[in-house]
């Protein structure tokens, strides 16, 4: 396979294909062998979008889950996902920001309510769940759809847990079984377009519900997002505990998979080599928990607060860029994997954070950075 670091390192070549000013075609032409293959399976989903949905999985740290927006719903993931529908809507299918975990931070803020029990990061996407410990303890969840999906762990000799939807017992769902099955699905009947509530119960513990699929019109088109971020996690967490998140996998069938990890590895000194070896297992891992070919995109941030490490953060940009180059999973033998620089678009916060688009701490984004960065990742993902 070409070596194609070099060139990106300089960067000279966008991952949409094209040569920046002042830079030959010729070269570009010869370190890769086609720049736009990448994205190629998501884009293929994306023009399917009216008959199957279009799938984005994302796996990330707090940046992901949301912390430092003002009110749930305004990271950049869920304002991602309402960027890609608007831009590639789909009639009668609202789509958006499908999966919502059963706990998360800012918890004040998070629209699940636990009764009891205990978050667990072992297992579930993101790694969370809500382990039910005794009878009577309940998760409860707000939504606005046409039907929700639990998703849960079985394991052998496992608790039960009841469904009310809107006041209403719909379901009694026993979760034991001779094996374990980490990516368990209660789904639904159609329910009316509107609001609804739903609040799993426990019976008999020992229950671990990891959140809650919505679909609004959308059950077999348009596009899906299921936000895997953890506050706080590192490649090395996701790297390591495959087990956990991964067979999920099998429910989501991701087309593209956005993975923002690094900046806490790079915070808490971890080697900017470590973190490259990290990402490649995730994407190893993924693809052999799939069969849909994703395409992927590595997040590259900008410079943000140092916290305890003494590592030169060029180093990790590097790293990040070389999962893009290095990668062969892609058609014909290319790269599935792009690098979304989102350095490039604005000055490092560590240095200028006058726009606002950081919070305090220099770490996490502001609503308005959040929003910033779902307009350049939607244009970014746009064929």
């Amino acid at each position: 396979m070409a070596d194609r670091r070099g060139f990106i390192r300089a960067g000279g070549l966008f991952a949409t294909g094209f040569a920046v000013a002042g830079v030959a075609a010729e070269p570009v032409l010869a370190s890769t062998s086609d720049p736009v293959l990448p994205l190629l399976g998501w884009h293929a989903a994306l023009a399917n979008r009216h008959y199957e949905p279009a799938v984005v999985a994302v796996i990330g740290s707090s940046s992901s889950e949301g912390v430092g927006s003002s009110r749930y719903g305004r990271g950049y993931v869920p304002m991602l996902a309402g960027n890609l529908c608007a831009r590639f809507p789909v009639a009668g299918a609202a789509g958006g920001d499908v999966y919502t975990a059963a706990w998360g931070r800012p918890s004040g803020l998070w629209p699940v309510v636990l009764s009891g029990g205990v978050t667990t990061s072992t297992t579930g996407w993101g790694l969370k769940s809500a382990g039910l410990k005794a009878a009577g303890q309940t998760v409860t969840y707000p939504f606005t759809g046409t039907s929700v999906r639990v998703w849960h762990t079985v394991f052998p000799g496992g608790g039960a847990f009841t469904v009310t939807i809107d006041g209403a017992t719909v379901a009694t769902v026993g979760t034991h079984g001779p094996a374990t099955d980490r990516d368990a699905t209660w789904i639904s009947p159609r329910l009316e377009p509107g609001h609804h509530t739903i609040v799993v119960t426990c019976v008999t513990p020992d229950v671990y519900v990891h959140g809650f699929a919505v679909l609004h019109g959308d059950e077999n088109r348009g596009i899906h997002v299921y936000n895997g971020g953890h506050g706080g996690l590192t490649s090395g967490d996701f790297a390591g505990s495959a087990a956990g998140w991964a067979p999920r996998l099998r429910t989501i069938r991701p087309h593209l998979v956005i993975l923002q990890l690094g900046v806490n590895d790079w915070r808490t000194r971890v080697p900017a080599a470590t973190i490259g070896r990290n990402l490649k297992t995730i994407i190893a891992t993924v693809r052999a928990y799939t069969d849909t070919s994703p395409s992927f995109v590595v997040y590259g941030s900008p410079r943000v607060s140092a916290g305890r490490s003494v590592q030169d953060f060029a180093e990790v940009s590097r790293a990040w860029q070389d999962v893009a180059a290095d990668d062969d999973g892609g058609p014909g033998g290319s790269s599935a994997v792009a690098y979304f620089d989102l350095a490039a678009r604005q000055p490092a916060p560590s240095a200028d954070n006058s726009l606002g688009l950081y919070c305090e701490d220099l770490v996490h984004m502001t609503d308005r950075g959040a929003a910033f960065t779902a307009d350049a990742l939607a244009s970014f993902l746009a064929p």
